[in-house]
C-alpha cells in the first residue's frame, strides 16, 4: 500500500511539475541584452549579426532544480531579411526537454528612422519523463497508464516590432498553436503546449555623455496561466559597462551587470533571490550570457554588385584595375601611343616624298 502510494505521489509530482510551469519554458531575464530570445522579430534590429551562448540556473540550493542551456542567433543574408536559429536544452530533475527551430525576419523601414520587423519562427519539441531514475516499480499499473513518456511536436511562433531611434515595441507569440493533448485527458495532457502571449517595451536615455538609462517592461501571458511581468532598468556607462535591477511579479527581484569586451563580445550576468515560500532557501537563480556582436555592413552587398560591373567590357575598359591587369592596360596604353606616333610619321613621310601639285601656270609665265 505504501508503494501504491509512493507511485501516486511520484505521478501527481510529474503533473503538477508540468502544469505550473506557466510559460513552459523557463522565463530568461537576460532579453536585455538578447531580445532576439525573446522575439524572432528582434532579429536586426540593432544592426549586428549576433551569436549567444546561455546559461541558467533556478533554485541552485535544491537538487535536481531546473537548469537550461540556450544557443540562438541571428544574420543578414540579403538587404532587409535575416535569418535566425535556436537551440534550447531545459532539464528538471527526470523531466527533459529540447527545443530547436529557425527564423525568418523582414525589416522595413516605414518612415525616417522608424522600422516595422515581422518574424516567423518554426520550431521542434521533444520531451521526455526519465521514470528509469525514480525508485517507482515500472510494473505497477499506475505507471503502467502513462503509454507516452516521450512526446515530438512542432509549433510556429510569430513576432512584431515596432522601432523609432531607441524606441522598441514589440509583441510576440512564442507559441502560436495549441497542441492536441491540450484537448485529452489529464493523463494524456503532460506534454500539452498552450498559446503563449509576451509583450514588449524599451527605451534608452541620454542622462549625460557618458551614461544611458535603459527601462525595460515585459508582459507574458500563457492560456489557463497567471499573468508575469517584469521590470527592469539598466544604466549603462560609455556603451561599455551596465548595472542594472530587476522585478518579477511572482515577487522576484534580481541584480544585473554586463560589460561589453574587445572585438563586439560581451558578458552579462543575472543573480535572482524570491521572497517567500520556496525561495527562502532556493539558494537563488543564476543567469550568464557569453555573446558576440559583429555591426553589419554594406560593404558586401556593394562589392557584389562592383563585381557584376567588372565583368562588362564597357565597365573595364573605364575602370582602373591593380596589380597585373594595371601592367597589361599600361603596355596596351603605350603600344597604342607609339603607334598613333607611327602613323603621324608615316603621313608625313608620304607627304614629303609626294612632289607638291604644280599650279596650272608659273608665277613667271604671267608676264
Amino acid at each position: 500500500m505504501k508503494k501504491g502510494l509512493k507511485n501516486i505521489f511520484i505521478v501527481f509530482l510529474m503533473f503538477w511539475a508540468f502544469d505550473t510551469q506557466g510559460q513552459q519554458f523557463p522565463i530568461s531575464s537576460h532579453y536585455t541584452v538578447n531580445p532576439y530570445s525573446l522575439n524572432p522579430a528582434f532579429a536586426g534590429a540593432s544592426n549586428r549579426s549576433e551569436f549567444f551562448m546561455n546559461y541558467r540556473r533556478d533554485w541552485s540550493s535544491i537538487p535536481g532544480s531546473p537548469q537550461t542551456y540556450r544557443i540562438n542567433g541571428n544574420r543578414r543574408v540579403y538587404k532587409n531579411m535575416y535569418l535566425g536559429g535556436e537551440l534550447l536544452g531545459d532539464q528538471a530533475d527526470i523531466f527533459y526537454r529540447l527545443k530547436a527551430g529557425l527564423s525568418f525576419t523582414y525589416r522595413l523601414q516605414i518612415a525616417h528612422e522608424q522600422y516595422l520587423s515581422f518574424g516567423l519562427a518554426g520550431h521542434l519539441y521533444q520531451s521526455l519523463i526519465r521514470i528509469d531514475q525514480t525508485n517507482a516499480d515500472l510494473d505497477d499499473p499506475i505507471l503502467r497508464n502513462l503509454d507516452r513518456l516521450l512526446n515530438t511536436s512542432y509549433n510556429t511562433a510569430f513576432g512584431l516590432v515596432y522601432n523609432r531611434n531607441k524606441l522598441f515595441l514589440g509583441f510576440g507569440m512564442p507559441i502560436m498553436m495549441r497542441t492536441k493533448e491540450a484537448y485529452l485527458s489529464s493523463y494524456e495532457s503532460v506534454f500539452t503546449f498552450e498559446r503563449a502571449f509576451d509583450f514588449y517595451a524599451g527605451n534608452k536615455f541620454d542622462i549625460d555623455n557618458r551614461w544611458e538609462f535603459q527601462p525595460s517592461f515585459v508582459l507574458r501571458k500563457t492560456l489557463n496561466q497567471p499573468l508575469v511581468a517584469d521590470f527592469s532598468g539598466l544604466f549603462i556607462y560609455e556603451k561599455q559597462l551596465w548595472l542594472g535591477v530587476l522585478y518579477r511579479s511572482t515577487v522576484l527581484f534580481g541584480l544585473t551587470a554586463g560589460a561589453s569586451l574587445q572585438n563586439g563580445m560581451l558578458i552579462n550576468y543575472t543573480y535572482e533571490v524570491g521572497a517567500g515560500g520556496i525561495h527562502n532557501r532556493s539558494g537563488g537563480t543564476h543567469e550568464i550570457t557569453l555573446g558576440i556582436r559583429k555591426p553589419e555592413s554594406d560593404a558586401r552587398y556593394n562589392k557584389s554588385r562592383t563585381k557584376r560591373k567588372d565583368s562588362s567590357p564597357s565597365y573595364q575598359s573605364k575602370t582602373p584595375s591593380t596589380g597585373k591587369s594595371t601592367v597589361r592596360q599600361n603596355e596596351t596604353r603605350e603600344k597604342q601611343r607609339v603607334s598613333k606616333t607611327k602613323t603621324k610619321k608615316q603621313k608625313v613621310d608620304r607627304n614629303r616624298r609626294s612632289p607638291s601639285k604644280m599650279p596650272k601656270y608659273a608665277p613667271y609665265e604671267k608676264f
